[in-house]
């Protein structure tokens, strides 16, 4: 299904069309838009670095998009294909950095989802879609399973939807995995489930960022050490994937990832909290680069892994690595607003799951999306309206970065951005050149350029 083009957002004629990069296997230049990645030989890297004419031509031809390649200057409203559901207003953890406030979202979702509104907004997003493309229908919280009935009834009802109407429907979650039953495991095993993970790292860690109600005396890593097992032994249909929140206090995660990675998960990403508060503190310049040092210690570590056959379980890596090969480039950082809703429990459909009761997110609900204000909306988080990011040379890999993070971007993040995506690049090319057969099938994004 072809999305409507709505509006175009032009691009700085000052941005750069290229950035030069080096690794251990040789010289190359990143076409900025598209992402098309070259091998350059000395000569030509050195006409680069002077920027000479020539070389600037070559890298804007190699930028033109091809035939199968949208514009990245248009703005878009592709079909609704996927919806996170707010099924709980609750958690049983109290984390200091929790931006729904438990679930509640600061008294904007008071109650939980019942089962009308969870019908019909699956309702609503099964007709919309695509039906010849994946639909997922996630659930989240506070603790979603918190509301373990409801999620049970919605995937039982969108299975025999799907069964009926030959659609392929998944379903995603994002759990503290605390509350987990042998119930929801032959949930999870039964069906095409995301399973996300917040742990945070070891005991002392987690307890820490992450403290059951109850008091000191209860550990909420003790709790997912008991539950967890039995699904990371055998997912089943699942995919199960841990994710660790990164305070500016405590930034060094090598041991945090040795930790999780003990209790038996193989892929493990970590995000740091931007969004000061009350108990939470900025990250400064001294912070992101430690944050930045600490993350690629342990990247260097997956990619001597991976250069000896295994399989890189940092995901922050790995999703990089993935995205540079395809040559993944998009002005938005999600599909938030465009292919991807947040339903509230009341039935508001937002463009996030972090914004509900955020009335600029509000774009509509079951009944309809407001094309105005959904237009308004992808139009002003654009990459190329976002003043700090037109002319970066990472703008179509970053994106601009998390809407909701925006107002906490500082000089000191994007430079850690920049910093990751330059180790990542280059990792990318030595793994591409030594190790050819680590993305399987997937055609090398490579080339050599010539003037």
């Amino acid at each position: 299904m072809e999305p409507n083009h709505v509006a175009v957002v032009g691009e700085d004629p000052e941005a750069p069309l290229h950035h030069r990069f080096r690794s251990n296997v040789g010289e190359h230049i990143l076409v900025i838009p598209f992402t098309r990645i070259y091998d350059v030989d000395a000569a030509l890297a050195r006409r680069f670095d002077a920027l000479d004419p020539d070389a600037l031509a070559l890298a804007a031809t190699l930028a033109l998009p091809t035939a199968s390649e949208p514009e990245l200057n248009r703005v878009v409203t592709p079909t609704p294909q996927s919806i996170s559901l707010n099924v709980s207003a609750s958690c049983n953890l109290r984390c200091s950095y929790c931006y729904a406030s438990s679930g509640n979202f600061h008294g904007a979702q008071p109650a939980p989802m019942n089962w009308d509104v969870a019908r019909t907004a699956v309702d609503a997003l099964l007709a919309r879609a695509d039906p010849h493309a994946p639909i997922t229908i996630g659930f989240l919280g506070g603790e979603p399973l918190v509301n373990r009935p409801l999620i049970r009834r919605v995937v039982e009802y969108a299975s025999s939807e799907a069964a009926m109407h030959a659609l392929d429907v998944r379903y995603a979650i994002t759990t503290n995995g605390t509350l987990l039953t042998a119930d929801d495991i032959e949930l999870f095993r039964s069906h095409r489930f995301a399973v996300t993970v917040s742990v945070d790292g070891g005991a002392a860690v987690q307890d820490r960022q992450r403290p059951l109600i109850g008091g000191k005396s209860r550990s909420s890593f003790e709790a997912l050490r008991r539950t967890i097992g039995p699904l990371l032994a055998d997912p089943g249909l699942a995919r199960v994937a841990a994710r660790a929140t990164v305070l500016a206090s405590d930034v060094v995660v090598s041991e945090r990832f040795d930790a999780i990675l003990g209790l038996g998960f193989t892929e493990v990403g970590f995000s740091p909290a931007r969004i000061a508060s009350s108990s939470v503190a900025s990250f400064g310049a001294e912070e992101w680069d430690a944050y930045l040092s600490a993350l690629t210690s342990i990247a260097r570590a997956e990619f001597a892994r991976a250069m000896s056959g295994g399989s890189i379980r940092l995901t922050n890596f790995a999703v990089a690595l993935k995205q540079l090969h395809r040559g993944a480039a998009s002005p938005y950082p999600c599909g938030a607003g465009g292919g991807y809703f947040s339903v509230a429990a009341d039935g508001a459909w937002y463009a996030c799951h972090r914004a509900i009761g955020q009335q600029g997110y509000r774009l509509g609900d079951s009944g309809g999306l407001s094309s105005a204000r959904r237009i308004a909306f992808l139009t002003s988080r654009h990459v190329h309206a976002q003043e700090d990011c037109r002319r970066c040379w990472a703008r179509y890999l970053c994106s601009g970065g998390c809407h909701q993070e925006a107002s906490a971007r500082t000089p000191a993040s994007c430079d850690f951005v920049r910093g990751w995506l330059d180790f990542c690049l280059a990792a990318y090319c030595e793994l591409i050149a030594q190790r050819p057969d680590f993305f399987g099938d997937l055609e090398p994004h490579l080339s050599e350029a010539t003037p």
